[in-house]
This record gives structure tokens, sequence and C-alpha cells, in this order.
């Protein structure tokens, strides 16, 4: 079964809605070793729309990742709602965390979360090579840029 939605529907995820952060830190606390948080990165990315290859544009694409990761934002009122796809699996569950921190907030509280932090306490730092965390940063300084 293809994964691949139309544009206006790459938005159309759990994260930052039924997924926010909170929800994500007790499943990644509950997930001991990288082994069980791999598994679990994994799930959650089977839960974000393929972008369609039209899509995978240079405007989208962030600089500074060693996978392929676009990135979408639109403002809906007060809030920024949020898309994104990698064409690698664990990155795309990373982009899921990333999601459920920022999806549907607003420019303040996206500004105010500090992802490093969060990711330091749910043990996720110490699993991330170097390029990926780099690629994470890279990933939320465009979100706070945009934002």
């Amino acid at each position: 079964m293809n994964n691949t939605l139309p544009i206006d529907q790459r938005f159309e995820h759990p994260f930052g809605t039924r997924y926010d952060s909170n929800e994500i830190a007790k499943l990644l606390d509950q997930a001991y070793g990288w082994e069980a948080k791999n598994r679990l990165l994994v799930q959650l990315a089977k839960q974000l729309p393929e972008w369609p290859d039209s899509d995978k544009t240079p405007k989208h694409k962030v600089s500074g990742c060693e996978s392929q990761v676009w990135l979408a934002l639109e403002p809906i009122g007060a809030h920024w709602q949020i898309a994104a796809d990698s064409d690698s699996r664990i990155v795309k569950g990373l982009l899921a965390l990333v999601l459920s921190a920022f999806n549907q907030k607003s420019s303040t509280e996206i500004a105010a979360f500090d992802f490093e932090n969060w990711l330091t306490e749910r043990g996720m730092q110490r699993f991330l090579s170097a390029s990926r965390g780099n690629g994470l940063k890279a990933i939320v300084n465009t979100i706070r840029n945009q934002t």
C-alpha cells in the first residue's frame, strides 16, 4: 500500500495533536535501550505520511542533514502546522519526535521548548550519532527560523 498523500494532506498526522511531547516522552521512557527506542522510532515513522516526489523540492529541503529531509510550515491562526518527511526511516521517526514537540504550537511555544534537553531527558542523545544530532539541530533551527 502506498502511503503517499496529496500535498494538502501531508499535515494530516497525529504528532502534536494525539501524540504531544508528553505522550511521546512516556513512550520513550518506557523503551529501554537503543533497540527498543529504535523500534519505537520505526513505529512512529510509519504514522507520518510520505510526501509525493513533486513536493520534495529545494524549497522544502532542510540543509545540514545527511539524510534527505523536507519540511513545510503553515500558520493556522496563532499556531503553526508542520509537516516533515525523510528518505531514512530512523530520521523519519526522529521527525515524529520533532513534530510532537512543535506541531500545532505558537511561535512563542516553539521558541521556548528546549528540544535538546527533552531528548537528553529521554535518554536519546547518547544513542544519536554526531551527524544525526547535528541534523536534528538543523531541523529545529529551521522550524524556529521560519516561525
